[in-house]
């Protein structure tokens, strides 16, 4: 035998670790208060990059269709920039949750290692107690099965009061009763026969699990910012809109919720009171809060696609292309626009809200700055998570200390400039002050 190369040559590669990704802000939602489909609050959301499928999940003439035609219709819209739609679950009323039935799930299993060892047995057996009566299962004949399907076949015929299926290469016995006196066990060896709960991984301490039957409930409804609170707490959303109305103390509510976890939500309104500087107007008290993250538009035929395929049109940038960053002023949306008067349109501007019109017969949105501008948002709150993210990285990626040099501060201070030179390609941010209002 020769020697190893590695008493010449020995070499080592150091690889690095897993790196965080940034956040993708053209992933928004619409929201919903009806409880369709299979959307409850043990299912708070389906995703969507197309209407078709709201509609094969909720239905054509559902509300969440409806709105996800005129997100769609929107061109173009978070899809063509790498994001997507969540419909969205709001628990807006008591919610009735069926009785369960309690189930004992086994382990992932090897199929060729579990066959192999089970063709040999021709006695198989257990004990399992189903609603507190034990379960005998005995000279279960496994030498002629070839997979698990055969294998839990055998059980599940061989059970009275439970059924026994096989899911994702692990076997589930479910009760067939529900409610609080549906109760199952784990495996147990028969007072004969070869045991083989082990090999089922379904015996206590074999990495099963139980779950016992509960019985029919009622989950007392939330509020809007619940909602949402539940929902980012399952999905990573940056954007999102409400089909229902707020009301204006929901509105005030779900702007702080939007201010502080850094999300943009948006919302109609449709009063003449909301064209008023009034602190009355949550329109001009949110204004006053700088609640920025609350993007208001007005709608005096309270058309609330408005917001829908507004968000649709402002999540849509590539931050890694060239000169992608975008206003909303003047773009087209896919609802119909509104007249208004110019007294309206001066009042709408200074609030802080949004109209969407037409100039010289052309649909136009025309955007109030006095909570700040969506695109301005928008870029900033991922500009924010870009940095962070990639100067985490930095130092994750690093597998010794930066040390505390010009050296190592250099390093940081790189990866920073490079962030911000992504962003400053992508028009959002320039070098040097400006000193304009």
């Amino acid at each position: 035998m020769s020697a190893s190369i590695t008493e010449v040559i020995n070499v080592s590669v150091q690889e690095g670790g897993q790196l965080a990704a940034r956040d993708n802000f053209n992933i928004v939602t619409i929201i919903t208060g009806e409880q369709l489909g299979d959307l409850s609050t043990a299912n708070r959301y389906s995703v969507h990059r197309d209407s078709a499928s709201v509609a094969a999940a909720y239905g054509t003439s559902s509300k969440p269709h409806e709105f996800a035609l005129a997100f769609f219709g929107t061109s173009p819209n978070p899809v063509n920039a790498g994001g997507y739609l969540i419909i969205g679950y709001w628990r807006s009323i008591d919610e009735d949750v069926a009785a369960s039935s309690a189930i004992l799930t086994g382990q992932q299993l090897s199929e060729v290692a579990t066959i192999g060892n089970l063709q040999s047995i021709s006695d198989g057996s257990f004990d399992v107690d189903v609603d507190g009566v034990t379960e005998s299962i005995t000279a279960l004949d496994f030498r002629a099965v070839t997979t698990l399907v055969e294998a839990v076949a055998l059980i599940d015929s061989a059970l009275t009061g439970a059924t026994a299926t096989i899911d994702d290469q692990k076997i589930v016995v479910t009760s067939d009763t529900t409610g609080a006196t549906s109760l199952i066990t784990f495996f147990v060896p028969a007072a004969s026969g070869t045991f083989v709960g082990d090999l089922f991984s379904l015996s206590d301490g074999s990495g099963a699990t139980t779950v016992q039957g509960a019985a029919a409930s009622v989950i007392t409804a939330e509020t809007k910012v619940d909602a949402v609170t539940a929902l980012k707490a399952s999905t990573n959303f940056r954007g999102g809109v409400f089909i229902d109305n707020p009301t204006d103390m929901e509105s005030k509510d779900l702007a702080v919720w939007g201010q502080a976890n850094n999300v943009l939500l948006y919302d109609v309104f449709s009063s003449a009171d909301n064209l008023n500087i009034d602190p009355a107007n949550v329109v001009w008290d949110i204004k006053l809060s700088s609640l920025s993250n609350y993007r208001m538009m007005f709608s005096a035929a309270n058309n609330r696609k408005i917001a829908a395929s507004y968000m649709a049109r402002a999540h849509t940038v590539n931050f890694n292309a060239i000169n992608s960053c975008l206003t909303m002023n003047l773009k087209e949306l896919s609802v119909a626009a509104e007249d208004y008067t110019d007294t309206e349109i001066a009042k709408a501007k200074a609030v802080g809200l949004d109209i969407y019109t037409t100039i010289k017969l052309t649909p136009v949105l025309l955007t109030s700055g006095a909570n700040d501008f969506t695109d301005n948002r928008y870029n900033l709150l991922a500009f924010v998570d870009a940095v962070q993210t990639d100067m985490f990285n930095v130092l994750k990626g690093t597998s010794t200390k930066i040390a505390q040099t010009r050296e190592g501060v250099d390093k940081l201070i790189d990866q920073a400039e490079k962030t911000s030179r992504n962003f400053t390609t992508a028009g959002f941010i320039g070098a040097g002050r400006w000193s304009s209002p």
